[in-house]
């Protein structure tokens, strides 16, 4: 064929057919909102008069907002054992390698396995410097083949094929993001402690209703990251921060009442159990408790055991937004 009929030929063919155009995903973008309140009660118990119990109601509202590019991921960065499985999945990879140079598969061997067998093959080589070299490399090949538990375990079915489908978008907090925060925090504690002169009253009173400031909104905006699973839309996140607050601490010890401000002290592990309830959760839902506290922010003027009793209730919904 001559070039101006192959030319004739091209230009007779749809363009639609000479180029592929692939149109980028589209950006996505969504609002996550958590409420959390928690209520519960505490005591010091120290020696003698030294007794101290109280009341206590606090929590938070957190809005932030994140964005995707909207290109769907093959794996879940967030998954807990993302690491093994990707892990696994070299293993894997390396081992056909091998098979296809036609080498023996390295054998498998947990640390402490690892551990005394270069030991009796280093008593082995004694200063044979060839010898050490040889170990050297071998020890390489078998410590990329580990077995470190879960997905490269001997015989585990557990690891990643690189077969996945596409399922997860990965989200990412972004400045000035449009984030609000809320805290409140209404504490009243009772007790005494002992004076030379006898058992002293007092009470201390605490107090917060605190929306953070542009600074602390920002820090939040940029804090936060998930992974939202398209398929039944549930997202992972590794923590979702808890908004500081300010407030005012009242003290009143034999009638003379004394005020100061600074941080809005709450009950942590209060708060650490909520975090763990959003590590993998539904785009909405509730979830409740009582726990048992081992220690928490008490008022408390002197020394002593410290127990305490919570009950959190909180709050979330993941929505899209344009």
């Amino acid at each position: 064929m001559s070039r101006s009929a192959r030319l004739l030929a091209l230009a007779c063919v749809p363009a639609s057919f000479l180029a592929v155009h692939v149109a980028p995903a589209a950006e996505k973008r969504a609002r996550l909102t958590v409420s959390v309140t928690v209520e519960g009660t505490e005591s010091v118990v120290g020696n003698g008069s030294d007794r101290t119990s109280g009341k206590f109601r606090e929590g938070y509202t957190l809005v932030t907002y994140l964005q995707s590019d909207g290109e769907l991921q093959q794996f879940n960065t967030k998954d807990p054992a993302y690491a093994q499985k990707m892990m696994g999945l070299s293993q894997n990879v390396q081992k056909s390698v091998r098979a296809a140079q036609g080498k023996p598969p390295v054998p498998k061997m947990t640390q402490a396995q690892l551990q005394a067998y270069v030991q009796k093959k280093q008593a082995t080589c004694g200063a044979n410097q060839a010898c050490l070299m040889q170990l050297a490399q071998e020890v390489q090949d078998l410590m990329s083949n580990m077995d470190m538990g879960g997905a490269t375990a001997a015989g585990s079915q557990e690891a990643y094929t690189g077969d996945e489908p596409l399922r997860y978008l990965n989200y990412f907090g972004f400045d000035n993001c449009g984030a609000t925060a809320q805290v409140f925090v209404d504490r009243t504690s009772n007790g005494t402690y002992g004076d030379v002169q006898g058992a002293v009253p007092y009470s201390v009173v605490d107090k917060a209703d605190y929306k953070s400031n542009p600074t602390e909104l920002r820090i939040l905006c940029n804090s936060h990251s998930m992974v939202v699973d398209s398929k039944d839309g549930s997202f992972y996140t590794d923590a979702v921060m808890v908004p500081e607050g300010k407030g005012t601490s009242v003290r009143t010890v034999g009638g003379r009442a004394e005020k100061s401000s600074g941080e809005a002290a709450v009950h942590g592990e209060a708060y650490a159990w909520v975090v763990e309830q959003l590590r993998h959760a539904s785009p909405t839902g509730q979830k409740s408790t009582t726990l048992k506290l081992t220690q928490g922010p008490s008022a408390a003027l002197h020394t002593g055991r410290y127990s305490g009793e919570a009950r959190v209730q909180m709050n979330w919904k993941l929505e899209d937004v344009k």
